[in-house]
């Protein structure tokens, strides 16, 4: 039977090259397809320069820096990211913007996933059922990182470690799971159980290629998922049609390209149904807290 097309409301993707021994579809480029060059004629006085050294300095704002660290990461990747490149381009010593953000890189990444994640809560409609709330902060999630997708691999240590910039988000989340019937340890799990399945999904999606990624090697790795022997892996290969570049690891695109909203929901779906049975059964005792005397 023909696969339904998939309607995609969520993320806007790119698609790369295709590969016709793996029957995929043609590539299609998508991006705004414009360059606009400003030249001033001659009776245009020239733009005054940006104010460096203290002027810069004076009129800078933490706003300003996470802003300016973003478009840095977006441009040029995490692994890239330099603290010094970043003063140099607001015009300040790197002492400035320790002074702004902390006494640490730590500190502005933190600032970073905070900024990424701050309109989490004004997505969910605080009427809705529990499950149609963490439904709208999930979806809000994923929809943030894929438009800051090079800041990915940051969220997940920053929510490790930097819990004063979550507390709103996390009260969102347990105030849906109470509602829904949850306390105590289980509250702990189920919480617990969502954002490992929202912010793992959402990291191993966006995970970046290697730093030598180029049309040779996505071509090399589609070569190699073509030839996978039959009769070792009869699965692997009666399946890689629909496998090939679409599923976590058999692939040499990342979700920025490959579009997999069916995935996420599907993942979405899989962890709430399974918290509403959950929550609708008396608490299981292997997972109640331990006696300690």
């Amino acid at each position: 039977m023909a696969e339904t097309p998939q309607l995609r409301t969520h993320i806007h993707v790119r698609h790369g090259p295709a590969y016709p021994a793996l029957d995929h579809p043609p590539a299609v480029r998508v991006g705004n397809g414009c360059a606009v060059n400003g030249v001033a004629d001659s009776g245009t006085p020239a733009p005054a320069k940006a104010p460096r050294g203290r002027a810069a300095a004076i009129g800078l704002t933490r706003a300003q820096i996470v802003e300016a660290a973003i478009a840095q990461i977006d441009a040029r990747g995490l692994s890239a990211f330099s603290l010094r490149e970043l003063a140099r381009g607001l015009g300040v010593s790197p002492a400035v913007i320790y002074w702004h953000v902390g006494g640490a890189k730590e500190d502005l990444f933190a600032a970073i996933a905070a900024t990424i994640t701050g309109g989490l809560v004004a997505a969910q409609d605080p009427g809705a059922p529990w499950t149609e709330r963490l439904r709208q902060v999930f979806h809000a999630y994923r929809a943030a990182v894929h438009r800051h997708p090079n800041i990915s691999p940051l969220l997940g240590a920053q929510m490790m470690s930097n819990g004063d910039s979550s507390l709103e988000w996390i009260e969102t989340v347990l105030r849906a799971l109470a509602d829904g019937g949850f306390h105590g340890s289980d509250l702990r799990e189920a919480f617990n159980a969502l954002i490992g399945g929202l912010c793992g999904f959402v990291t191993m999606e966006l995970a970046p290629g290697p730093a030598s990624e180029d049309d040779a090697w996505e071509r090399r790795v589609a070569e190699r998922l073509a030839a996978v022997d039959a009769e070792a892996y009869p699965l692997t290969h009666a399946a890689l049609p629909q496998l090939a570049n679409r599923i976590f690891v058999l692939r040499w695109q990342n979700g920025a390209q490959v579009c997999y909203d069916q995935s996420f929901s599907a993942l979405l779906e899989l962890l709430i149904d399974g918290l509403a049975r959950r929550a609708s059964r008396p608490a299981d005792p292997a997972l109640s807290e331990p006696s300690h005397g």
